[in-house]
Formats: C-alpha cells, structure tokens, sequence
C-alpha cells in the first residue's frame, strides 16, 4: 500500500466492546484502522462500521486468534500486508478476555495470560521494526486497576496447580503494566517508541465484580466513553501525553509492583521464553 501521510493504528480486540468503539472513534479522527478480532463473521462487522464512519481512510478488520502464538504471528503477518509504506504509527492492546475456570492453550498456557498478556508482548515484538520506521510511534495497553492487588505468581504463573480466575485476570492486567514500563526503558534514547499504559474506566457491563474491583470506582461507564480515553493518548500529540500511565483521563502512578524494574526484567525474560521470541 503506498503511504498517503494518514496515521495507521492496529487495534487489538477491535471487533467488539471497547476495541470496536476505540476504532470508530480513531477513524473519525482520522487514522487508517487495521483491527484484529477472533471471529470472522464479527471481524466483517466491525469493518463496515468502522468504515462508514470515515469511508476514505479505510480500514480493515483481520480475524486472528490470539490465544495461539502462532495465530499471534499470523495476524502479524497479515497486518505487515495492509502496512503503507511497511509503517504503523499506533499499536493499541485492548484484546481481553475473562473465565471463571482454568482453559489450556494449544500451547499449554493459562488463556487470560495468553490473550490479555502474552499476546500483547509477541504482537509488539512482531510489528516492531514497523513501528519504528514513524518519527513518533505509541503502543498503548489497556490495563485496569485490579493490578493494584496482585503480584506475578511466579512459581505458578499459570496457576495450574490452584486456579483463580480473578487473580489470573488481575495477574494479566499487571503484566501488561510491567510489560508498558520495561518497553519504555528499553527503547529510551534508542528508537522513536513510547509504551502508554491506561485504566480507560470499568465498563457496563464490567468484567466480574471482583476481578474488576478496584479499577475506577462504583460508576459503571459505556464503551464509548471509556473509549475516548484511549483515544486522547493515540491521537493526541506527543506534548499531550506527557504520562507513560494514565488513569480515567488523567496522569496517574501504577501500583508499586508494576514499578518495579526488577520484576519487569523477569517477566520480561520469561515472555521471551513462553512466546519464542528475542525481543529487544
């Protein structure tokens, strides 16, 4: 595709919910959309109303399953091909998923860290020499404030042995923060990358009550609101999001645990292993 000077944004989770608003709301702002989803028949969807918001910047909705690594690397494949210019200016991770009981991948992990994490950690590493190519690239994670009670369960990351489905969702969503701050760490002074983590709100309907505890308080918000917070960090200019972590809006400190070097280096390393990837 030949660059025409819109930005490109991949989103994660875009055929529904959050992702499906963020999407909508980015191509009326402007940015070319490449959305990836599980479901084929919802990935058409998603496509025809993202595009009818903005019919000329285009947009593509790419069905990939990202409890797979190897479904992870395929829809990276795939979206290389829809790249101008091989370029992608905004990658945003809103895929997540939650369950009560423990599921297995075919690779033999835990789902919830397999979606709401480690494919968020593959997919940046596969698209990676893309977003470097722009003066200025963002990939976002859409956290939530149920990290603020957890730590990595390091011993049993998958949680085989005792399984609980609100610690492996809030151990998810954790590392996503660690996976946000190690990212901008190791990309400072070398390539033109920033890791923005966000708490866009709890939406209604929310995740389980208490997986999603503590993550922005009693009010309830709609996808689209909470969308907007996304948005104001993928479209804003760079003097606009002088915060690596935002929260409802606003610049905000991640738990003490997400802040830690030490724990981000490990998890780091460890994702390295569980996905097969060399990253940075």
């Amino acid at each position: 595709m030949r660059e025409d000077g819109t930005k490109t944004c991949v989103i994660t989770g875009a055929a529904t919910g959050l992702g499906l608003e963020t999407a909508k709301q980015l191509a009326a702002a402007g940015l070319r959309i490449i959305g990836i989803g599980r479901e084929p028949g919802l990935c058409r969807g998603a496509e025809k109303e993202i595009r009818a918001v903005r019919p000329r910047t285009g947009a593509r909705c790419i069905a990939g399953d990202l409890a797979s690594m190897a479904g992870v690397r395929g829809a990276a494949a795939a979206v290389r091909d829809e790249l101008p210019g091989g370029r992608l200016d905004r990658l945003i991770h809103g895929a997540g998923i939650f369950t009560p009981d423990y599921v297995g991948t075919e690779d033999g992990y835990e789902l919830q860290f397999a979606v709401n994490y480690l494919a968020a950690f593959l997919l940046t590493s596969e698209l990676f020499p893309c977003l470097i190519r722009p003066e200025e690239a963002r990939v976002i994670a859409i956290s939530s404030g149920s990290h603020r009670r957890t730590s990595i369960a390091w011993a049993d990351p998958m949680f085989r042995r005792r399984y609980s489905g609100w610690r492996a969702y809030r151990q998810s969503k954790l590392a996503l923060v660690l996976f946000t701050l190690e990212l901008n760490r190791r990309v400072a002074f070398r390539f033109p990358v920033r890791g923005i983590g966000v708490e866009p709100g709890r939406l209604d309907p929310p995740v389980p009550r208490r997986a999603a505890a503590g993550a922005s308080g009693p009010v309830a918000l709609s996808a689209a609101d909470a969308a907007t917070a996304v948005v104001r960090l993928a479209a804003g200019p760079p003097t606009s999001v002088p915060a690596d972590y935002w929260r409802l809006g606003r610049p905000a400190e991640p738990s003490p645990y997400a802040r830690s070097a030490d724990a981000a280096i490990r998890l780091w390393r460890l994702s390295e292993t569980l996905c097969g990837a060399d990253f940075l």
